[in-house]
């Protein structure tokens, strides 16, 4: 549920009438010229923001074997200190993993509370490639995150534990990356928010991540008051020690609505007399990651062996997936039309002022996808210097927003399985039959654990006790003892349990996941659940959309838009016209001052 606002308490007419107004406004505050379907939009000068001309990046640094080899030690060391065994992974940027270490007698095994995977075996090497990951992916030279950021920003709460507030605005962002994507498939588990990881720079460069799993237990910080030290985090911050991020735009410096991130709960690592690696346990030789018996270097990001390369788009300098570097037609979107769609957002993004990157008055760092009316992929571009995770994010917002619009979108739940979902949102009067243009805020709405978002549902409450979304769980109640699970978000998890189930247990080989266990074509790499994605329309007929993501949703959001511009969904289907339960669905939502 978006907050009230003047405009819900006006007559229809009047409150169109403002709000386009106020778009008219926003328009010219941007230098925007809109006239029919061309839209020609002038960035401001580049001297208006902060960030550094990072494409091409001169001197990209990247781990050395023995940088690598030091950080394992001084993980290990720590380890040994405080008598704990672990499993010790080490990322490079883009989530090569270049080692991992599994101490003698550290748990092979680690489990997810709750949901479908809930008691499941997870190896332990995976949960530490992950949280390694997350820390690769999340990590810029304008923030640097961890998974304990994570953890605050993807529960029930934002902050966690306080109620009555809304969702994490990344709530959903977990599943994403995972190794049966077709984007950019690194991370076993996702996106992880279980304490264990920290960022690894050289200078202000990031350069990778370390993540740690001992315990057992995969999960979240369900309490970011009470300052727990984490051993897996004390542990991951030791191996850290001479390529810590750069203090000034680590998580804990970052404001979202005026409430500072977690970055992480432990002290400063200090020297220590290092430990002997092979008297400790051994690299772990793992083909489907490519370890090895001694650890590997890194690849410099944008340089040789990278994934990335620069270029340009409608004169700006973006960043270029070059396994999907090709921009391509569909029988919906001309070349032409891709590359208008994606121009418009890059433009927007430099435009816009970043929300989550420091210091402040730096323009949005994002990555930016069309997809057309089922969900393939037409082109997908960044600027220099978003985070990765977005990579595959922002194709699966594409992807969302166009399946949750398809005038077949019921069917098709209705064929995977699903029709309980189809059939609890037609109680509620969705009929997921293209009479809607869902965005993913508006889908997210559905979602969420509590609806409307951030109205606890108790006895006394407007709601039915443990009321959800109806793309929710069917009860609040996640785990046997009532704490929130990452792993149990709804439709978004059950269109893809089957196929993280199997690559699990047998990651050694993922392509043999069977075909029947993938989720739906138009969404062959999950739905997105929150901001950022809106679906794009030619002439009153669904043609695809645009998904963003890199900085804050809001962010996301506008630059989303102005990106679709030209290709606007119709004003009298988009879910901000759905009533549901009382509630109005949300479309997008626009940052204050926006721009730059």
């Amino acid at each position: 549920m978006r907050r009230s606002s003047l405009l819900d308490h006006l007559p229809t007419s009047l409150a169109l009438a403002l709000l386009i107004a106020g778009l008219l406004a926003l328009s010219a505050c941007g230098s925007r010229n809109i006239a029919g379907s061309n839209v020609v939009i002038t960035p401001p000068p580049q001297t208006q923001a902060l960030n550094k001309p990072l494409c091409p990046a001169p001197n990209e640094r990247a781990l050395s074997a023995s940088d690598v080899t030091q950080i394992i030690t001084q993980a290990v060391t720590r380890a040994a200190a405080l008598n704990l065994r672990a499993t010790i992974a080490v990322t490079d940027r883009e989530a090569n993993v270049l080692a991992v270490f599994r101490m003698t007698g550290a748990n092979p095994s680690t489990f997810i509370p709750g949901g479908p995977l809930g008691g499941r075996a997870i190896p332990s090497e995976l949960a530490a490639i992950s949280k390694a990951g997350t820390c690769a992916f999340f990590g810029t030279t304008g923030n640097a995150f961890t998974p304990r950021t994570a953890s605050f920003i993807i529960q029930e709460h934002f902050p966690p534990g306080v109620s009555f507030t809304r969702g994490g605005p990344l709530f959903g962002v977990q599943f994403s990356s995972l190794l049966f994507s077709d984007i950019n498939p690194r991370l076993p588990l996702g996106l992880a928010a279980d304490a264990g990881g920290v960022p690894l720079y050289i200078g202000d460069s990031p350069v990778g991540g370390i993540g740690v799993e001992l315990d057992g237990n995969y999960s979240l910080d369900p309490d970011p008051t009470d300052n727990d030290q984490a051993p897996e985090e004390l542990i991951a911050v030791a191996g850290s020690r001479g390529f810590e991020a750069p203090a000034g735009i680590r998580g804990n410096q970052v404001l979202v609505d005026g409430i500072a991130l977690r970055f992480l709960n432990a002290p400063p690592p200090v020297a220590e007399p290092p430990v002997n690696l092979a008297a400790q346990g051994a690299f772990m030789v793992i083909p489907a990651f490519g370890t090895q018996a001694t650890p590997k270097a890194g690849v410099p990001f944008l340089g040789p062996g990278s994934q990335f390369a620069c270029g340009t788009l409608g004169g700006r300098a973006v960043r270029i997936f070059t396994p999907l570097a090709n921009i391509t037609p569909s029988a919906q979107l001309s070349v032409a039309e891709v590359e208008r769609l994606l121009s418009q957002a890059i433009q927007q993004a430099y435009s816009t002022r970043a929300g989550i990157r420091l210091p402040l008055n730096n323009f949005a760092e994002v990555n930016v996808a069309v997809v057309d009316a089922s969900g393939n992929l037409l082109g997908l571009r960044g600027t220099p210097d978003a985070p990765l995770f977005g990579l595959d994010v922002c194709v699966q917002k594409a992807r969302s927003a166009a399946f949750m619009s398809n005038p077949n979108a019921g069917a098709i739940l209705n064929a995977a399985g699903l029709g309980a979902y189809v059939s609890r949102a037609a109680a509620d009067g969705i009929q997921l039959n293209g009479s809607v243009a869902f965005s993913c805020r508006g889908l997210g709405d559905l979602h969420r654990p509590f609806f409307p978002d951030g109205i606890d549902c108790t006895g006394s409450s407007p709601c039915a006790p443990n009321a959800p979304g109806p793309l929710s769980n069917a009860s609040r109640l996640f785990t046997a003892t009532n704490v929130w699970s990452p792993f149990n978000t709804g439709l978004q998890l059950d269109l893809i349990a089957g196929s993280l189930a199997d690559i699990l247990a047998n990651y050694a080989n993922p392509g043999s996941v069977p075909v029947i266990r993938r989720p739906p074509s138009n969404i062959r790499n999950g739905l997105q659940i929150f901001a950022g994605g809106v679906p794009i329309y030619k002439n009153g007929v669904l043609v695809g959309a645009v998904g963003v993501s890199g900085d804050g949703i809001d962010q996301d959001d506008i630059i989303a838009s102005f990106g679709s511009a030209g290709f606007e969904s119709p004003a009298n289907i988009r879910s901000d016209q759905l009533i549901v339960r009382g509630t109005r669905l949300a479309f997008v939502k626009f940052p204050a001052n926006p721009n730059l």
